[in-house]
């Protein structure tokens, strides 16, 4: 999943993107309690390809520095 950087997690309203009150009605807002958010951010697996290209990459970066 990707966020735009002024996104924020929002759980129950909205509060940084906009949203036309005349078009969205939310039934009932959200009142539970939130008592943790854990957000696991794995590294990336790259495939051989990708590897070769990359490396490709840092080679004609270097080579232009």
């Amino acid at each position: 999943m990707i966020l735009q950087w002024d996104e924020s997690f929002d759980i129950g309203s909205d509060t940084l993107t906009g949203v036309n009150d005349a078009d969205y009605k939310p039934p009932l807002p959200l009142t539970a309690k939130l008592n943790k958010l854990v957000i696991r951010v794995d590294r990336p697996r790259l495939s051989p390809e990708d590897i070769k290209k990359l490396q490709a990459a840092m080679r004609e970066k270097a080579q232009a520095d």
